[in-house]
């Protein structure tokens, strides 16, 4: 019979896979897979876990609130993650206490010695979450929507962008770009529950709100989303041929234009 149980957190699923494999192979653990940190949050509510190893590139919300969500929720849980780089603790966690960490690509041999090391390594006390200001509420204004749609179509122009919209909890605000209106709506679908699983995460950590910040590959094309204030979002939608750096820059350049008209 298991003495551990480890819930691996990863969307990439021959790697999950693998992982999984491998971690059953050491003496005494069973593991599990999912694929995003929503699904991550229902697990460790439904199945007391000894060890999360979490990718931190997950597709639905950004890893390191997640990991703030079970460092926090479940205080004797512990947690390993995989870097996008290298082999260190991401610096935006270097005050969360985390067990270990696991590259990937992975050398075989010393998996055991990783898990193990996790699995004994000391559990240091929890600090208070923060607190934090929400920010002030959209204010209304007669033009502002046209004047947003105007840095929106500037945004839409300069990268080529399928679709640009603007988003107000599950409300479409405004969009521009080529993509149908069956495309826009799904899109605003896809946003708004991604905002709703951001802020399940600050309701678990005690915080009042949470930076959303976002971005999602499918196929050729890539999502990016960030909030203006708390429950208004802007997304875009560029071919893949355009790096995620300049598209960053350029979002939240107009969002913080569109935030100047609130």
């Amino acid at each position: 019979m298991a003495q551990h149980r480890v819930l691996i957190v990863d969307a990439n699923e021959a790697f999950a896979t693998l992982l999984r494999e491998e971690v059953e192979r050491i003496e005494g653990i069973s593991a599990d897979v999912v694929s995003s940190g929503q699904d991550a949050l229902q697990a460790t509510m439904a199945t007391p876990y000894t060890l999360a190893i979490v990718d931190m590139d997950l597709p639905d919300l950004p890893a390191s609130h997640l990991v703030r969500a079970l460092r926090s929720e479940h205080p004797d849980l512990r947690l390993m993650v995989i870097p996008l780089e290298g082999d260190q603790v991401p610096a935006e966690l270097a005050d969360v206490s985390i067990q270990g960490t696991l590259p990937k690509p992975f050398f075989l041999p010393e998996l055991p010695e990783r898990i193990h090391q996790a699995l004994v390594a000391p559990l240091s006390a929890r600090s208070e979450p923060e607190k934090q200001v929400p920010p002030p509420a959209p204010k209304p204004a007669g033009d502002f929507q046209s004047e947003a749609l105007s840095r929106m179509s500037q945004l839409a122009q300069e990268l080529g962008a399928e679709a640009v919209l603007l988003i107000r909890s599950d409300e479409l605000v405004a969009h521009t770009g080529r993509m149908s209106e069956n495309g826009v709506s799904a899109l605003t679908s896809l946003v708004s529950d991604a905002w709703r699983a951001s802020t399940r995460v600050a309701q678990i950590l005690g915080k009042e709100s949470l930076r959303f910040e976002q971005s999602i590959e499918g196929g050729e094309y890539l999502l990016y989303s960030l909030a203006i204030v708390e429950d208004l979002i802007l997304s875009v939608v560029v071919a893949g041929k355009v790096s995620l750096g300049i598209i960053r820059h350029r979002a939240k350049e107009t969002a913080e234009g569109i935030r100047r008209l609130l």
